[in-house]
């Protein structure tokens, strides 16, 4: 078996961190309605908060998670940025997936008048859009990542016979570097 293509390490990790970024957004949403419900919360503006920022929180872990890279985990202010960054982007789209949602029930309502039941509950699409935005977000990252510093820019780069990246002379001696650069061993 060959070495591994860089583009199914990505494919992989967004396959994959899109059902665990929704499994979290739903864990975290339970957590937040189990909140709502200790704290006594009946507003519902202050409860679909809640829903969002849990889903958020949730899905911005499981897309930075899918992010992370075996072989060069960064520091962990870097980490905490990331997860941060990923949790506001998480919550602006189930923010979006609400309202998004709510034209799709209308739809679905006007067309069956009640008779139909619903494709997804407005919850769903909650956590839907707080998945579906992190993990877009990270999937442009790791295809730049792996574009300028990763597997996708060594496997253009060969090495040359002084042991760094780079062209070759094509002389094929063994310091191809110095060479290049204008001295001879």
């Amino acid at each position: 078996m060959g070495p591994q293509k860089p583009w199914i390490s990505v494919a992989w990790r967004t396959l994959l961190g899109f059902p665990l970024a929704g499994v979290l957004a739903a864990i975290g949403m339970a957590v937040a309605s189990a909140l709502a419900v200790f704290f006594g919360v009946a507003a519902l503006p202050k409860i679909l908060i809640m829903l969002m920022v849990g889903a958020g929180v949730g899905a911005g872990i499981g897309a930075g998670l899918t992010c992370l890279r075996v072989d060069s985990i960064p520091a962990w202010p870097i980490l905490v940025g990331a997860g941060l960054a990923l949790s506001a982007a998480s919550f602006v789209g189930a923010w979006a997936g609400f309202h998004i949602g709510g034209y799709i029930t209308a739809i679905e309502e006007a067309r069956c008048v009640g008779v139909c039941p619903y494709l997804f509950k407005p919850r769903t699409y909650i956590a839907l859009g707080a998945a579906l935005v992190p993990n877009i977000i990270t999937l442009l990252f790791n295809v730049g990542y792996e574009g300028m510093f990763g597997r996708f820019a060594r496997a253009g780069r060969q090495p040359r016979g002084d042991g760094t990246l780079g062209p070759s002379n094509g002389t094929g001696s063994g310091n191809d570097g110095a060479q290049a650069a204008g001295s001879s061993s």
